[in-house]
């Protein structure tokens, strides 16, 4: 019994090291992976089309919450994690191009392990659609993520 005390206390310390993703934005995930196969229409923000940031507006419209409508915007609205802690529910952001802004935006949907991070977005080639933060075409292009008070 003695043997196991401390390994239940370090597995519980471990557990609660990543904070587990509110009711609310297990809400707005939900609501954003509904839109999945949505196409990508510039300044959309239906089911009839949307870009990226327009996702992310009617996912937190969806549940009552208000929120900026550019990605650039949105990235200074919660605070920020960093790679290392990101989970379900949170925000991450890009520079895609030779931009000095942030001009691309997502949430996250699932954290498979430290290597697979799957988030949702609108792409302008194939619409609203997961992919992995870890990929060689988005690591390089991620800034940030941040988490959602609510």
């Amino acid at each position: 019994m003695r043997k196991i005390v401390p390994v239940l206390l370090l597995f519980s310390l471990i557990i609660s090291c990543k904070k587990p993703p509110s009711g609310t934005a297990n809400l707005i995930v939900d609501n954003a992976l509904r839109y999945k196969g949505v196409p990508y229409k510039y300044g959309g923000i239906t089911s009839e089309g949307m870009d990226c940031s327009g996702l992310l507006f009617r996912a937190f419209a969806d549940v009552g919450k208000s929120f900026m409508r550019s990605s650039y915007e949105q990235a200074e609205v919660y605070p920020s994690v960093s790679k290392s802690d990101i989970t379900t529910g949170d925000l991450v952001y890009f520079k895609i191009g030779k931009t000095a802004k942030i001009n691309h935006t997502g949430i996250v949907t699932k954290v498979v392990n430290r290597d697979v991070i799957l988030f949702l977005h609108s792409s302008s080639s194939a619409g609203v659609r997961e992919d992995n933060l870890y990929s060689n075409y988005w690591k390089p292009k991620f800034v940030k993520a941040t988490r959602p008070k609510m």
